[in-house]
């Protein structure tokens, strides 16, 4: 099941309209509140040049933050998520740079929200941890209970993307404890207590206890009472799956009908996808077959959308992620490495200065021990000389092992490339234990021989040649075997050589840029949309 992604970002713009408030750049602020209060809901072509302003004035690493997440939000809203993504890590690596724990627990919850709705659930994972540990680190407490809400929303959504609706219900009961309302109840607080009712609804809907569900989702409907949100069409559509699930299919149709207005959004494909399944569900109940297939297929159209916006955020997005993160990394790091260098040079001065002081004191003891034989001219004169002549042999003797080249025949270089080949297309690097010396032996050479064929024919060392090669190959079994697509990645990287699931899934993040799961995740999508 799909998460209601748009009460998510409800906590976190709370969180952002406090800290907006009472700090430097007062027309900066005022600027920020009037998009965040109002010009997101009302006019989104101004909220969105006056964000676009907020991004080219904004001086502090604060009001950074607030100009890249308010163009997210906006991004978002217009279904543009690879832009709303781009925007959030932003922000996020200037709240990581800065050690801003408030920004981060923000930023980081918002791109799980993000990844998740893309089934990117992964990924969602970590930046969830990553807002859970900076939100222990918040001072306002109010900010952090509303945080820790979302947080267990968020893992709430995971579970139903998981189908494990009895844990979900776990996380949405320890929110509930944390939602306190009094008689004068806030509207915020409704809407926090309201969404969760909302739902535990959906989490009874799915454990088939229809009548707990429609209490949570009544109760939802009550909190919220004649306040307009866009919370409204979800429960509907929620409670038109109990009728469905009950064969009541006159209230369900009713349901449904309610939920239609709320379609003609550009900013709802999530809404629509649900409710385009439960339209589907609504028709096969009665029958027509053909309107059934008709929804059905809108909703998979959807979701098609979804996972092709994945692909381009996996193929696009990391890149330019990385490029803005060694940005703010070299800026902020700068200070902190010229301190390491100082650090090392004094360190390596101390080092050389004690060597030459142990070194001077040696000599000259010789010298002392000398004199008390009445020899210093000639006995002392030899022995030093003795030793530094020594070292200088033992430098120059490095220096030309470093330096010599391998000197091979052209007809010796053939004669192993071919002998390399041959092992090569016998897929020797399959062999979990096979070693430089392994290779050297089945070529008929040695290490250093081996090591030249490979460094000059395949430009890498043994190491890096492994690692490629079994990788290349499972992927071009992928590729000619969909069956693998079911087997455990374990077993894939058994088949390939590896020893174990981390080296696998390391070696394969490093050369593909993508973990397995994710390879075969996208490529099944390929094999579907083809089919």
């Amino acid at each position: 099941m799909k998460s209601v992604g748009f009460f998510i970002f409800l906590f976190f713009i709370f969180c952002l309209i406090c800290q907006a408030k009472g700090g430097p750049g007062d027309d900066f602020n005022r600027r920020y509140l009037d998009v965040v209060v109002s010009l997101v809901a009302s006019d989104s072509k101004e909220a969105r040049r006056v964000a676009d302003s907020l991004a080219k004035v904004a001086n502090t690493d604060e009001q950074k933050i607030k100009a890249f997440m308010l163009l997210a939000k906006l991004d978002e809203n217009k279904g543009d998520m690879k832009g709303c993504i781009v925007n959030a890590m932003r922000a996020d690596t200037i709240s990581n740079a800065t050690l801003n724990f408030s920004w981060q627990a923000s930023t980081s919850g918002f791109l799980a929200t993000s990844f998740r709705q893309l089934g990117l659930l992964k990924v969602s994972e970590r930046y969830l941890s990553k807002a859970e540990i900076a939100n222990e680190n918040q001072v306002d407490v109010h900010m952090k209970t509303l945080t820790k809400i979302n947080i267990l929303h968020e893992r709430a959504f995971h579970c139903f993307e998981q189908h494990r609706y009895s844990d979900a219900k776990k996380y949405l009961k320890s929110a509930a404890e944390l939602i306190h309302m009094d008689g004068q109840e806030d509207k915020k607080a409704l809407l926090i207590k309201a969404t969760n009712d909302q739902l535990m609804g959906i989490c009874e809907l799915k454990l088939g206890n229809m009548v707990a569900a429609e209490s949570y989702l009544n109760a939802s409907l009550e909190k919220i009472g004649s306040v307009e949100s866009n919370l409204r069409p979800y429960i509907m559509r929620a409670k038109a799956d109990v009728e469905i699930e009950r064969n009541n299919l006159s209230a369900a149709l009713q349901y449904l009908q309610m939920v239609e207005p709320y379609l003609t959004s550009g900013e709802v494909e999530e809404l629509k996808m649900l409710t385009y399944e439960s339209w589907a569900s609504y028709y096969q109940k009665i029958g027509d077959k053909s309107k059934s297939l008709e929804f059905r297929s809108k909703a998979i159209d959807i979701k098609g959308k979804r996972d092709q916006v994945a692909r381009d955020i996996s193929d696009d997005l990391i890149e330019i992620f990385n490029i803005r993160k060694q940005y703010y990394k070299n800026r902020y790091t700068l200070a902190i490495g010229l301190i390491l260098i100082i650090t090392i040079i004094a360190a390596v001065c101390m080092i050389y200065y004690a060597k030459l002081k142990i070194l001077y004191r040696t000599k000259y003891q010789v010298i002392h021990d000398i004199q008390d034989d009445g020899d210093v001219n000639t006995i002392s004169t030899t022995r030093i000389n003795s030793d530094f002549s020594t070292v200088i042999n033992k430098l120059e003797n490095n220096a030309a092992i470093k330096a010599k080249e391998i000197n091979i025949a052209k007809d010796t270089e053939e004669r192993l490339y071919q002998a390399f080949v041959e092992q090569e297309e016998a897929h020797f690097f399959l062999e979990k234990s096979v070693t430089l010396q392994h290779l050297a032996t089945l070529m008929g050479t040695n290490m250093r021989y081996a090591s030249y064929i490979l460094q000059k024919f395949r430009g890498k060392d043994f190491y890096d040649y492994l690692q490629s090669s079994r990788v290349e190959y499972i992927i071009g079994k992928l590729k000619t075997s969909p069956e693998l697509f079911d087997y455990k990645i374990s077993f894939l990287a058994e088949m390939s050589g590896f020893t174990s699931l981390s080296r696998f899934s390391s070696a394969f993040k490093e050369v593909t840029g993508i973990p397995p799961s994710a390879f075969i995740h996208f490529m099944k999508k390929e094999i579907d949309q083809k089919k």
